[in-house]
């Protein structure tokens, strides 16, 4: 058992334990086989990323100890450290680490793929679509992104979507910053993928569940998925490239943020099961229950 994966074991269960166990110790997770997540995420450039991202940790805690922040400081040093002693046989299991992301993010795409083709199986007459879903009043401005409760938003999720009837939904949580309303803040929302007969429908079902915050706010958004390719999307949790080329100055803070996130805490999963096999993660139909 890793180190990361002790320090978790008094609040989580033993399978989440397993399962979160068995992605940081397989490094087929962290090398380029499938699933692909494109050209710009290879087990290269992610190498190059997390260069990057110890040394913004660095460069925080420097700058925070000049300013007299001890304790801040601390916390940026004790990331770097942990996110520089990832690698093979001592994976750190950080969502804040760009090489661990990465590998949660495969393991959870090659989960999702399978499952879907078995439930696809007996849905002929459905069609599979790509939901996004942002919720108005789930956004952290700088300052605020310890404050971010995953567990608390799933819940909500899902109470929120119980109208939508009795189906077998995936998702993730992802995190995107935004640059409107006044200021700069992060946006917590959803992607999600699910069967319906009818889409325009399912649009309209979801944009009555869902309130905007502004009147002409894209916030519901519904796509008929033409094959698989949008699951690593759907799994990203932050676009780190583009963070890292045009925003470096609020990343400290966010990586905090991301540290104190269990990677698999991030998937909504509705009729669903996730466990640990062969090395990997899958994702079961829960048994129907009797009338």
């Amino acid at each position: 058992m890793t180190n990361a994966v002790k320090r978790r074991s008094q609040s989580r269960s033993v399978a989440h334990i397993r399962t979160h166990e068995a992605v940081v110790t397989n490094e087929f997770w962290y090398g380029d086989g499938p699933p692909s997540l494109g050209k710009s995420f290879t087990a290269g450039k992610t190498a190059e990323r997390h260069a990057a991202v110890v040394r913004i940790l660095l460069k925080a805690a420097k700058k925070a100890a000049t300013a007299g922040n001890k304790r801040l400081a601390d916390a940026y040093y004790d990331l770097a450290d942990k996110l520089s002693g990832c690698r093979p046989r001592a994976r750190c299991g950080s969502l804040a680490c760009p090489k661990c992301a990465r590998a949660f993010q495969k393991a959870k795409t090659a989960a999702q793929q399978t499952v879907i083709l078995d439930l696809q199986k007996n849905r002929a007459r459905k069609r599979l679509v790509f939901v996004s879903i942002i919720p108005k009043g789930m956004t952290y401005p700088p300052g605020s992104f310890s404050r971010i409760d995953i567990i608390k938003a799933n819940r909500w999720l899902k109470d929120t979507l119980k109208p939508v009837g009795k189906r077998p939904i995936l998702g993730s949580v992802d995190f995107g910053w935004e640059s409107r309303r006044g200021g700069n803040y992060l946006q917590l929302h959803w992607h999600l993928a699910f069967w319906t007969s009818n889409p325009d429908n399912l649009e309209e079902k979801l944009k009555s569940l869902f309130q905007r915050a502004k009147k002409y706010e894209r916030h519901i958004d519904v796509e008929v998925a033409r094959d698989h390719g949008f699951l690593p999307y759907l799994n990203k949790v932050i676009k780190l490239p583009d963070l890292l080329r045009r925003n470096r100055t609020h990343l400290p803070e966010l990586f905090l943020a991301l540290d104190h996130i269990e990677p698999l805490d991030l998937m909504v999963l509705i009729g669903l099961k996730l466990n640990a096999q062969s090395g990997g993660l899958v994702l079961r139909p829960l048994p129907r229950k009797k009338p």
